[in-house]
């Protein structure tokens, strides 16, 4: 699965499927919030940390509908998708997925070596893309990550031996192969498709598709995988030195600004470009980062509402509302622009209930 925005997708290879067994045990800069109200209500007293036996959501990705009306995350047991406004849940079982299609028409999954594009609504297989098979792999995928460009063309995919090839969608040729030093955990099609950044398990890096020669490697930056474009292109948002969220200027990934005390676990840029949503590892909080590099400068803003540690982040498309995604409590979404929480998401009902 897909960020909405950036680009970026993440891929953890030997757990494909969404049936991770890991047990799991408002806006204000200092005084947390009530949590959200509204809904259907489903996640209620139940989604609090140590009663979730099983990741009920996968927290490596969410993706937001073009129109900004729905949500979707893969689930314990599949895809789960919410209406945004109403918080109401539907659950496909096994319909999961790596990537989504910006416009909504596709997802990619994983087969072996081949990723394989299907409808969204109706399952049909609509491409397979193939070129990075390893007969090494015998306990799951070969594939490290996938993603799709922001127009919906191209598909980047990279290998367990750090192989990286980008796909047409329309015929499934490949437009572009290269090897990276490492296999990459998270890849990321710049706004215009030109180019693409690797992250995860070596520094991050930022490649040119018409050669698959590298534009510019960050020697000093952390070694998580996250992510995230700038909509005009000119800024890359990605861990730092110490793993903090850093922003570095195209096309010499020069940082320009960096959120200290931080670590990086997942990130997303506003449409406007000058706001990052920001989550970090061993913290419940989501933050609202104005680097002042990208022209609108402020101190972090703090977003409770989490019982456990959220992953990904996701902007509307209007930007007035930014989600995120905890595996414990599910989807949270705050109002932008006054910090104050938005809808109650259900969470899926797990096996045991």
């Amino acid at each position: 699965m897909a960020e909405a925005v950036g680009g970026a997708a993440r891929l953890v290879p030997a757990a494909v499927s969404v049936l991770a067994l890991a047990l799991l045990g408002a806006c204000g800069d200092d005084e947390p919030t009530a949590g959200p109200t509204g809904g259907t209500g489903a996640g209620g007293a139940g989604s609090a940390a140590g009663d979730v036996p099983f990741e009920l959501v996968t927290t490596d990705d969410l993706a937001v509908s073009p129109d900004g009306g729905r949500l979707l995350a893969d689930c314990w047991d599949g895809r789960c998708t919410w209406d945004a406004a109403t918080g109401e849940l539907a659950q496909e079982p096994d319909g999961s997925s790596v990537a989504v299609a910006p416009d909504w028409s596709t997802v990619a999954r994983v087969d072996d070596g081949d990723v394989v594009l299907v409808g969204l609504e109706d399952g049909e297989v609509v491409q397979t893309l193939r070129g990075l098979a390893d007969a090494e792999v015998t306990d799951g995928s070969p594939v490290s990550a996938v993603a799709y460009s922001s127009d919906g063309a191209l598909v980047a995919a990279a290998g367990l031996d750090g192989s990286v090839r980008v796909w047409s969608v329309d015929d499934g040729s490949e437009q572009a192969a290269f090897t990276a030093a490492y296999a990459p955990q998270v890849l990321a099609f710049s706004p215009d498709g030109a180019l693409l950044a690797l992250a995860g398990g070596g520094p991050v890096e930022v490649r040119d598709l018409d050669d698959g020669e590298a534009v510019a490697t960050v020697g000093d930056s952390g070694r998580n995988g996250a992510l995230a474009w700038t909509p005009d292109g000119r800024h890359l948002v990605g861990p730092g030195p110490d793993e903090a969220p850093t922003v570095w200027r195209l096309p010499g990934l020069q940082p320009v600004d960096e959120l200290s005390g931080v670590r990086l676990h997942e990130a997303a840029v506003a449409p406007d470009g000058r706001t990052v949503a920001v989550t970090a590892f061993d913290t419940t909080e989501v933050r609202l980062w104005r680097p002042a590099a990208l022209g609108r400068p402020g101190r972090a803003r703090t977003l409770r509402g989490h019982t456990g540690e959220p992953g990904a982040v996701a902007f509307a498309p209007d930007g007035a509302t930014v989600w995120s995604v905890a595996a414990d409590d599910g989807v949270r979404g705050w109002d932008v622009r006054s910090g104050g929480p938005t809808t109650a998401y259900d969470l899926p009902v797990g096996p045991d209930r």
